[in-house]
């Protein structure tokens, strides 16, 4: 038969069996304060590190839509612009036409050139024409150079030029939000790591001073928040086009 334990054996090892439940039982007194304030710092924290990840992601999708925005603008206002430089060389061709047929006398056929002129030509022409340039030297050399003689696409693609300019600026400072937003995350992070490293320490000034210092760069974080703009909740509102 097996050797049994004394009366005086079985109430010590019942003693250590209560001491050793009682380490790894429930927390008491500084241990409890400590487990408290540290779940209550690091679900702060974690809501605020989701709320910095999710303004860095929205302000780099503001910023590529700007980009993309700019980058449409620019090619229309290209578009515009070559389209005014061949609307133009057509009414210098048939402004030139009209004046060499003029020149020779050719009536009929400078009529016939300047049935060619489109509207916005003949409306300047008119007005040349009514300045006598052919005895008027104050008069200008051209219709082209007449206030009548207006340029709406060559505008349109200025107005573009200066809207694409616009966005890619909008696009380079958003996403320098986004930039400072993914810092600001990587910041909280660090707070997380400090926290959660410090609730692994038995030592209870170690993990005080852990919270600590992880209550100092919270702190720091949140001046920084609170100084940087905020994303809008609004996912309906379309990027400006």
């Amino acid at each position: 038969m097996g050797e049994s334990l004394s009366p005086v054996e079985v109430a010590h090892e019942a003693q250590r069996h209560r001491s050793h439940g009682a380490e790894h039982g429930s927390p008491t007194g500084h241990r409890r304060a400590l487990q408290i304030i540290e779940a209550s710092l690091l679900a702060g924290v974690t809501i605020l590190a989701a709320w910095s990840g999710f303004a860095a992601a929205s302000y780099g999708t503001d910023s590529r839509v700007a980009f993309a925005a700019s980058a449409r603008a620019d090619t229309d206002a290209d578009e515009r612009a070559l389209e005014a430089a061949s609307t133009e060389n057509f009414d210098e061709s048939a402004f030139n036409a009209w004046l060499v047929t003029d020149l020779l006398g050719d009536e009929l056929r400078a009529e016939v050139a300047r049935e060619r002129f489109n509207p916005t030509l003949e409306r300047a022409f008119a007005a040349w024409i009514a300045l006598d340039p052919a005895t008027n030297a104050e008069a200008p050399p051209t219709p082209f150079d007449m206030p009548e003689y207006e340029r709406p696409l060559l505008r349109s693609a200025e107005s573009l030029r200066l809207k694409a300019d616009r966005l890619n600026e909008e696009g380079i400072k958003l996403g320098a939000l986004g930039d400072q937003y993914i810092r600001l995350t990587v910041f909280l992070a660090g707070v997380l790591f400090l926290i959660g490293i410090g609730s692994t320490f038995t030592v209870v000034p170690v993990r005080y001073t852990l919270i600590a210092v992880g209550l100092v760069l919270l702190g720091i974080a949140l001046v920084i928040l609170f100084n940087l703009p905020q994303p809008s909740f609004d996912f309906s509102a379309s990027a400006d086009t």
